[in-house]
This record gives C-alpha cells, structure tokens and sequence, in this order.
C-alpha cells in the first residue's frame, strides 16, 4: 500500500532544516550496496543493501524487518536537493571565477 501524503491525513509536520537535509544526504551517501540471492529464490539476484549494515535508518521499517520504501525514496530526495544546491554553489562560483578572469588583462 502507498503511504497517504496529503496533508489532511497528517499531524505534527515538522519540515527538515538544511542539515538535517545533509544528514540524510550523508547516510545514503554512505549504504554499502551489495548484489545478493534470497534462500527462497538462489536463481535470482538483487542489488540493494542490508538493513544491519544501516539500521537505524529512515530507510528501515523495523517493525516488518524490511526496507521502508517512502523512506529510503525521501532519503534519496534529499541527496538530490542537497547535490542540486551543490551543483549550484560550484556553477556560480566557475562564473565568478570566468568573470575575473576576463577582467584580467593579458600577458
């Protein structure tokens, strides 16, 4: 079943900081991912991590002892915002430099 998200369905919201953004951002950054088989089905392999290499972790539903897909996806939207902002920081800063350096006169 699919997580409901409209708000009216929610209490207690609480939006994320910019670092709590980059924490999220960190701990995906740093799931060791793995090819793997299940028991149940050795013809068949998978890629993805394991949960005692990263628990605790939004990603982990501990409850049903397996991976909270909502969870895992939110934590990859927030490496993409956190990279995006990266990306942005480093493209105004190649134009400030190229802005300079046209400023300089030649040798």
């Amino acid at each position: 079943m699919c997580p409901i998200s409209r708000r009216a369905y929610k209490e207690n919201i609480q939006y994320l900081s910019a670092a709590d953004v980059r924490r999220l951002h960190d701990d995906l950054m740093s799931f060791r991912l793995a090819t793997y088989q299940y028991k149940a089905v050795p013809s068949e392999r998978h890629l993805g991590f394991i949960i005692e290499d990263i628990e605790p972790s939004a990603a982990v539903d501990p409850g049903r002892d397996m991976v909270d897909l909502y969870g895992y996806t939110s934590m990859a939207v927030a490496a993409l915002q956190t990279q995006a902002r990266e990306i942005e920081a480093l493209r105004h800063e190649v134009e400030t430099m190229r802005r300079e350096l046209k400023k300089r006169p030649a040798r």
